[in-house]
């Protein structure tokens, strides 16, 4: 769109628009035409204008300020220019949450609002909540990232000072707000309720939401159901770090600092990482000290590992004969138990939980807890059984 052809759309509604625009500013902002008016007034009779008489496609390309607003402080973003969609290493595991990111950039506040992305430390969250804003900021939207403790230190800071509104009006100014580590809000009553009220009031304004967590809103204890609620009311996405992403990431990490992706090195970060962070860290040690003098990994039991134990003692079998291929009655009611509770009780990924059981997919974990689901709903009695090892099996987490 050309900003004559916006102008001549104005002029033909208003016969008085070419003399009222000439006291404006106009100004092209990455996908915005941005129309600084002198004062109040004028701001009021051009955004009439724009919102009631033009179309959609002109109205969406439209931002109306005065020059007071014009003056006021640049919204601090917290925006690391380093994480881009570019340097971001898609695999299986991540696919479809980098696909959705992605999407909601192109329809942002219209298409998927809120996206929840939700997955363990060092899945790739916080790039990809940074990589859209990043991408945003430069297409003139008005972006700002934060994690859930930083906005709860930003409003009680705010609240001291005598400033609340000032925060309110901060954050309700955004085109894109992303707020990560959302699992922080736990037990932060306060600032669950500003949340709460920005996010409120972002949705109806069709601005885009982004939020990521290291947990389903399911699992999100201390956090207001009506929170959790809107949580859910958008897309919930899952991001996981798969073998073949993880080997990727790890020789691209390597090239990044100056090293080669030699095969014991890579074979060493792979069996000895866990995370993103991990790797970075490790690589780190690597540069510094070498190989040889960087020590392995002290494996401690996951909680996938812990819940596999827990079944196995409770039908009495050994961690061996739960993980075989035998396919006894008990063995395979214990299996499927056991697959369940790793889902319910850590909100273990389908791909952690099948390689935890020496699967080659997840679609065998898929059919048993369908499974577990289904005699749950039919019989009295497994469903207690259920109720009381999900109860021990979190008091042993």
């Amino acid at each position: 769109m050309e900003l004559k052809e916006l102008i001549k759309k104005i002029e033909d509604i208003d016969e008085y628009a070419r003399e009222f625009l000439k006291n404006f500013e106009i100004k092209k902002e990455g996908n915005f035409f941005v129309f600084v008016a002198p004062d109040e007034e004028y701001k009021s009779w051009l955004h009439t204008i724009v919102e009631n008489f033009l179309d959609e496609e002109y109205r969406k390309a439209v931002r109306i300020e005065n020059k007071k607003e014009r003056k006021k402080e640049e919204i601090k973003d917290f925006l690391n220019p380093r994480y881009t969609f570019d340097n971001f290493i898609v695999g299986k595991g991540n696919r479809f949450a980098y696909e959705v990111v992605k999407e909601a950039l192109e329809n942002l506040g219209y298409l998927y609002n809120p996206v929840f992305i939700y997955g363990s430390v060092g899945t790739g969250k916080t790039h990809l909540l940074q990589a859209i804003g990043n991408e945003a900021k430069k297409r003139g939207y008005r972006v700002i990232y934060s994690s859930a403790n930083d906005f709860a230190d930003e409003m009680v800071n705010y609240m001291k000072e005598g400033r609340i509104n000032e925060f309110r009006n901060r954050y309700k100014s955004v085109d894109l707000l992303l707020l990560d580590d959302v699992q922080f809000l736990s037990g932060k009553e306060r600032t669950q309720l500003e949340f709460f009220h920005i996010f409120n009031t972002l949705y109806i304004l069709e601005k885009q939401i982004i939020l990521a967590s290291d947990r389903h809103p399911q699992k999100l204890n201390g956090v207001s159901d009506r929170l959790v609620s809107r949580f859910e009311g958008g897309i919930l996405v899952e991001i996981e770090l798969d073998t073949e992403t993880k080997l990727k990431i790890i020789r691209e990490k390597l090239k990044e600092f100056g090293l080669e992706p030699k095969s014991e090195v890579v074979k060493y970060l792979l069996e000895n990482t866990k995370n993103v962070r991990e790797i970075e860290g490790r690589i780190k040690l690597i540069k510094l000290k070498g190989l040889s003098a960087v020590p392995e990994r002290k494996e401690e039991k996951s909680k996938v590992d812990k819940i596999i134990e827990f079944v196995a003692n409770y039908y009495a079998l050994k961690t061996e004969e739960l993980l075989s291929d035998k396919r006894s009655k008990r063995i395979s009611e214990a299996k499927h138990v056991a697959m369940y509770l790793c889902r319910k009780v850590c909100w273990a990924s389908l791909i952690e939980i099948a390689r935890a059981f020496r699967r080659k997919d997840h679609t065998t974990v898929i059919h048993a807890i369908r499974k577990v689901e289904e005699r749950k709903k039919k019989d009295r009695k497994f469903r207690h059984l259920l109720a009381f090892l999900e109860k021990q099996a979190m008091e042993k987490l």
